[in-house]
């Protein structure tokens, strides 16, 4: 049985949501399946979080997962200033993704910037070693209405494994 996790960072809920969302539809395919918070205490409020997420700053992740024993890593991030956030930035930078298959996804408010930081995290992700098998970007406040969307790219990412 192939081994996922899901990695995730919310500040408002919106990619925890939608985290929730994409380990049931894992979850109904048979997927062995694990889902991880990232955490820091380094919580800032919000323009601070976007003026560290445009320098490419890092934070100090609480407690790192390890994605040693998982094939597939997913991993979210809320799009902030055009950037993905600096705990994701962190979780990247720390990582070995050699011989991961890994689908990158983004909520986001305005949508202004969503696909520089879908690229950029794609980017950061393959420098890593990891090969990307799909992506997803969902507007955070309209994730139910996109369910069948996501549901869409989660299966066309499966057949390609």
């Amino acid at each position: 049985m192939r081994k996922v996790i899901i990695i995730y960072f919310s500040q408002t809920g919106n990619t925890k949501k939608l985290s929730t969302k994409i380990y049931e539809i894992l979850k109904e395919k048979g997927l062995e399946v694990s889902l991880f918070e990232l955490e820091s205490k380094e919580r800032r409020n919000f323009f601070r979080n976007c003026i560290d997420a445009i320098k490419g700053k890092i934070y100090y992740i609480e407690k790192m997962p390890s994605i040693e024993n998982y094939e597939i890593v997913f991993i979210g991030s809320p799009v902030w200033a055009g950037k993905i956030t600096p705990l994701v930035r962190s979780l990247i930078k720390e990582s070995n993704f050699q011989n991961k298959k890994v689908f990158p996804f983004i909520t986001y408010g305005s949508g202004l910037g969503r696909i520089r930081a879908l690229k950029e995290f794609e980017k950061l992700i393959i420098e890593k070693g990891g090969e990307i098998i799909g992506e997803l970007d969902v507007k955070g406040k309209k994730i139910d209405e996109n369910l069948p969307k996501i549901k869409e790219e989660i299966e066309k990412c499966l057949k390609k494994l």
